[in-house]
Order: structure tokens, then sequence, then C-alpha cells
């Protein structure tokens, strides 16, 4: 999309050391870009507002019945708010807290939804689905992410000490006493919980 954030400036319209959404020794192409974009046909992310669905009802819906997450994405469709939806919904299921360690904190941005399968190999039914999520903190997301947290068909943790780098070597020991064969932090709704189908599909991507 064009680089729309370049019409924030300051007094005299320059755009601040922050921006990087366009080269800024060539501003003026920029704005062009922007200027000329036929805006109208760009699909609206929150079209589903149009009826006066709320993105809170849009959670609740994920919510209420993961079966029907498919249907709830097409009312979505662009991956931005889908996937800031989805985070929503997880951070409801598991009432603000990390799955694996049950960090919590006070601002909710610490905390971030990790897809089982990811978002790039998911069926349209399985992005929004939140048995297809857990949430955990940073640290934790990344090494979900790299196959070094797995969870198996009973909701325990198995971490692969495989970490070879000097610099990590406390927290390989630390993750081995403390999170190895632990039950991850489940949701109070057993309809939330993760599905062991995909489980086990993100155990075979990681084998």
């Amino acid at each position: 999309m064009p680089p729309i954030t370049i019409l924030v400036g300051d007094k005299n319209g320059i755009s601040g050391t922050g921006f990087t959404a366009w080269d800024v020794d060539n501003i003026e192409e920029g704005f062009e870009k922007v200027y000329n974009c036929n805006w109208n046909n760009l699909e609206n992310s929150c079209s589903y507002a149009i009826t006066g669905t709320t993105e809170e009802e849009i959670v609740n819906e994920l919510l209420n019945d993961p079966e029907k997450s498919k249907e709830t994405y097409s009312k979505i469709k662009v991956r931005g708010t889908a996937q800031i939806i989805f985070r929503q919904a997880l951070l409801k299921a598991y009432d603000s807290r990390c799955a694996f360690c049950d960090f919590s904190f006070s601002f909710s941005f610490a905390l971030q939804a990790a897809h089982i399968i990811p978002w790039s190999k998911a069926s349209i039914s399985q992005r929004l689905d939140v048995r297809n999520g857990i949430l955990s903190c940073a640290n934790h997301h990344c090494l979900f992410d790299k196959g070094l947290l797995t969870i198996d068909n009973d909701y325990l943790i198995n971490f692969k000490s495989n970490i070879k780098h000097k610099a990590i070597s406390n927290y390989d020991n630390l993750l081995s006493y403390a999170f190895h064969n632990k039950t991850i932090k489940l949701p109070n709704d057993e309809k939330h919980w993760p599905n062991k189908e995909f489980l086990f599909e993100d155990r075979n991507a990681n084998a």
C-alpha cells in the first residue's frame, strides 16, 4: 500500500527521523503514490463494522464457537486486522497469562499470540481458530516458533535441549528444569484448548 503515514509531519510537513515507510530521500514520489491512489478500490479491513458489528463482538464470536472461525475470518480478510483480533481472543481465553510460564503483566502488549500451525500454512478455518493459538510471552513464543518448545497431546511441554550458543546456555538449563514435562496453562474453557491434531502437525514439522 502507499505510505499513508508520510502525511504525518512537523509544522513544515517534514517527516521525522522515525519515519521508515518510504525512502526519505525520495519523499515527493511517496506523496504522489498516496495522492494518486484510488483508496476506494482498497478492501476495507473493518467492513464488518458497516453492519454495526464491533471488534469485541468478533472476538466473542471466536470464543463462543471456534468451529465457525472460517465464517468469522470471512468478515475480516485483512491479515493485520485478523491477527489483532486473534490475539485479543487469546488474551481472553488464557486470562492474559503465558501458557508456558504463567507470566502476566498489566500491559497486555507483553503477551503474544502464537499460532500452532503458522499463518502461512494454516487453512482459512485455522487462521482465527483459538484452538490453533497459544498465548505466550515473547521468549516462549520465539522458542515455540523455532520448534525448541513443543507440546504433546497430554499438553506437556517438551524442551529440545539443542541450543549450542554459550550466551544462552544458562537459559537452556533453566528451561530444561523449569518447563520440560510440565503442563501448559490451559484456558478455563476446554473448548479453547489447543487442538491435538494441530499440535501433532506442529511436532511433525519440527521433528
